[in-house]
């Protein structure tokens, strides 16, 4: 067996294994032969994402459907998920491949065997060893990461590092340049383009926030930022007296940074012992805010007070002319909001809620337009205590449809990325839960699509993209 390295145009590079493997059909009672081989290669490195190759001899594609393969991971062998041949053979044999099975970052030491099973299994010698070395996604701080994610459906993803440097990062925002903008709790907006964190940040606030309790808590771009340059950003502050407040403003880019300060909404009372907000552009092209309960627990059920609520906007801060009662107020209850998320499926806005420092809960919210009925009580779901849930997002591209309509949480506290799936007959049951990243990044502070349909994560100082 002689391994090498093959690129293919638009692919990854395959990390090809080319083997002799013979076997009788199925109703042969010889063990099958030992492969071929023309001896190792020496050492491949790989990044996750490759996979494995082989040429396979057979009498025909039917006798091929026959045949199985086992890999020996480091002696350990498993049956090889995945693999699917070519139709037509060359004189080498069929083309064979499959994907590279999960590895932890480090050496390893491969080899495959052909087996078929006739009342029992007939196994080939295994092949000459392929030596391959995963490399791990090293972080400036020396942290070594294996870029490897696999889903419970075994579906294998890649890990890769945007961009380092980042302090406390709160929100992301991708404009239509291909840059990237990313909000930092102490009042500065980064800018990453093309890999690169800019030297000097785009916007800075720092000036106008309090720490810790208060901070640059959220950002949105504007639907048409390409042409008027607009970016919202929400922030708390001291008062005059002394008292914590959200700011919503709205900035202008401006020769490559954000100027031209506008207020749209000041001086709304935030949580003293630490404040609480999300805000996003809706599907409708409305400005949705959630602010919260200033520590009042009476708060959110009172329409005297924006606090506790999900607000919703013009883009100017005026209120809609379809709001009931002219009143920007879109939904009650949600004393320490962090995120909202709509559904690609329903329509509906998920607002996900901070109930102390680690338990957490998420509330479907129906559309502007929908219509039900007052006694219907809203879907919740109550969060693991320990999530310590800070950013969410549904999950709304084709690139990775194993996670079509999935919403996807960062949790600080717990050091994961929760993914929940939903009924498709009953869109708003949850019907499974999976923790990705479990302490790979430390703690997870967002959780955004990109694009390119992508998911971006980021932990205390770096930006991170998850894709195949």
């Amino acid at each position: 067996m002689m391994p090498e390295v093959l690129h293919r145009a638009l692919a990854r590079a395959v990390v090809s294994v080319v083997c002799a493997l013979t076997l009788g059909g199925c109703g042969s009672k010889d063990t099958p032969p030992s492969p071929t081989s023309g001896g190792s290669s020496g050492d491949v490195q790989v990044s996750g994402g490759e996979r494995l190759g082989w040429s396979q001899q057979a009498a025909n594609a039917s006798e091929l459907s026959t045949f199985q393969y086992a890999i020996y991971i480091d002696g350990n062998r498993s049956v090889l998920a995945g693999a699917s041949c070519g139709t037509i053979a060359s004189a080498a044999g069929f083309d064979c491949s499959a994907p590279l099975p999960s590895l932890t970052a480090g050496s390893h030491t491969i080899e495959i065997a052909a087996f078929a099973v006739d009342g029992g299994v007939l196994e080939s010698a295994k092949s000459a060893p392929l030596r391959v070395t995963l490399r791990a996604l090293t972080l400036s701080s020396g942290l070594a990461i294996d870029p490897r994610v696999v889903t419970a459906e075994h579906v294998q993803l890649q890990l890769d590092l945007v961009a380092e440097g980042l302090s406390i990062p709160t929100d992301i925002a991708f404009l239509p340049d291909g840059s990237i903008l990313v909000a930092e709790r102490g009042g500065t907006v980064r800018e990453v383009r093309d890999g690169e964190l800019s030297a000097q940040p785009a916007l800075d606030v720092s000036g106008d926030v309090w720490l810790p309790e208060g901070g640059l808590l959220a950002m949105a771009a504007d639907p048409n930022v390409q042409s008027n340059g607009f970016v919202y950003v929400l922030t708390a502050a001291k008062g005059r007296r002394g008292e914590l407040g959200f700011t919503l403003a709205r900035y202008r880019n401006v020769g490559g940074r954000f100027g031209e300060r506008a207020v749209l909404l000041d001086r709304i009372p935030a949580s003293a012992s630490g404040a609480g907000a999300a805000l996003r552009i809706g599907p409708d092209g409305k400005i949705y805010v959630a602010l919260d309960d200033a520590g009042n627990g009476r708060a959110s059920g009172s329409l005297a007070s924006y606090n506790g609520k999900v607000l919703r906007l013009n883009m100017d801060a005026t209120t809609p002319d379809d709001r009931p009662g002219f009143s920007p107020i879109y939904s009650l209850d949600h004393p320490g909001p962090r995120a909202l998320a709509w559904q690609p499926s329903t329509g509906d806005v998920w607002v996900l809620d901070s109930l102390g420092e680690t338990s957490g809960r998420l509330t479907a919210v129906p559309p502007a337009d929908a219509k039900q009925k007052d006694s219907a009580a809203p879907v919740q779901y109550a969060l693991p205590e320990g999530t310590g849930a800070v950013s969410a997002a549904f999950y709304r591209g084709a690139r990775m449809p194993v996670f079509s309509d999935n919403l996807f949480i960062a949790a600080e506290a717990g050091r994961h990325l929760i993914r929940l799936q939903f009924d498709s007959d009953r869109p708003e049951r949850i019907v499974s839960t999976e923790r990705l990243l479990q302490d790979k990044l430390g703690s997870i502070r967002l959780v955004a699509q990109g694009p390119d349909e992508a998911l971006y994560l980021a932990n205390d100082s770096a930006l991170f993209r998850l894709a195949p």
